[in-house]
């Protein structure tokens, strides 16, 4: 059976197509100054082979190959002064530039034609989300505590806050798009604390080769005042330390913006109270903060004991009949 031969993946081809690229090339620098269309030859030749460098058609590589070993005839012919070939070359190059011209004008007049695709919804919602992500990438100066909440008055319908947990870190969810001063606090917390945790590993790793230093030491009767594993119980221990006061102080904030939760509820049932009060309706049950009581159904009942915190997974000659080059041309 016949072995199919794909053009990219062979070497024999590559080694002709690059040989006869370069040799294109030099016959390019080899051409008269004049006439100043022949400056063109070069720049065309190097957009034709980026253009159909990634051909698997055998009989487009071979017409190509055609191509461009007939304009290599061309041009060394040109280089010798043969006025016939430099007329040609005039001739194709000028064809080859009121081709792109008129192709330009179509799609001008084409573009006329055919109405303007409005903008989509989720395509306006992507550009504003794009745009509050510039704007939020550095904290505001005016910015105050997360903390600070609950605010006594606020202009318009009170935000309740939506306690989320980001991987064992809490944070308070007001609004979307996530602003993404947000988003890189976060990220650099997860990043310490994960390295962090590869060090416990690797120290733990490394205790027990450090004991077995220290017993070959007393074996071989080689006395020192410094054991082995004294400084990785020292390393050992700081970070064990490091890791256990940074889950203490997680835990902490998630209780603090839990109580900020509860008080920004509870300010906003009396204010809605007091707005129904004033517009002389009823209110609707169960309509008041429902997203964050849909959320917290979610939760166990002690919201801050689900933020246990988990550490993400480890885990590029033969000489060919008459009109190639113009057949080439003709290929869009």
């Amino acid at each position: 059976m016949h072995r199919t031969v794909v053009p990219r993946q062979s070497s024999a081809h590559r080694f002709a197509t690059l040989a006869l690229y370069r040799a294109l090339l030099r016959q390019c620098a080899k051409l008269p100054h004049s006439p100043s269309e022949l400056a063109a030859c070069k720049p065309y030749i190097q957009n034709r082979f980026n253009r159909y460098k990634t051909l698997q058609s055998p009989s487009q590589t071979a017409n190509s190959l055609r191509a461009g070993y007939e304009a290599l005839d061309l041009l060394y012919s040109a280089s010798q002064g043969d006025q016939n070939g430099v007329q040609r070359i005039r001739k194709l190059i000028s064809e080859s530039e009121a081709a792109k011209r008129q192709k330009s004008e179509w799609h001008r007049e084409r573009a006329k034609v055919i109405p303007v695709k409005p903008v989509s919804r989720k395509e306006l919602k992507k550009e504003a989300n794009k745009r509050y992500r510039v704007l939020t990438a550095k904290r505001h100066p005016d910015a105050s505590s997360i903390l600070a909440r609950p605010r006594p008055v606020v202009n318009g319908k009170r935000r309740v806050p939506v306690l989320v947990n980001a991987r064992g870190f809490p944070f308070l969810l007001i609004k979307k798009p996530q602003p993404k001063f947000l988003s890189a606090v976060l990220d650099s917390k997860l990043k310490r604390r994960w390295k962090r945790m590869e060090r416990l590993k690797r120290l733990e790793s490394e205790l027990p080769m450090a004991r077995d230093e220290d017993e070959w030491d007393l074996l071989t009767g080689h006395k020192e005042d410094a054991k082995w594993a004294g400084p990785v119980r020292v390393s050992l221990k700081e970070v064990q330390g490091q890791i256990s006061e940074g889950d203490r102080r997680t835990k902490e904030l998630a209780q603090a913006m839990w109580k900020v939760v509860l008080e920004e509820r509870k300010l906003a049932e009396q204010e809605e109270k007091q707005r129904v009060e004033q517009v002389g309706e009823q209110p609707a049950e169960g309509k008041t903060n429902s997203s964050a009581e849909e959320h917290d159904k979610k939760r166990p009942n002690h919201p801050v004991q689900h933020f246990i915190l988990m550490s993400p997974k480890p885990s590029h000659p033969p000489r060919y009949q008459y009109g190639a080059i113009e057949r080439m041309l003709q290929r869009p």
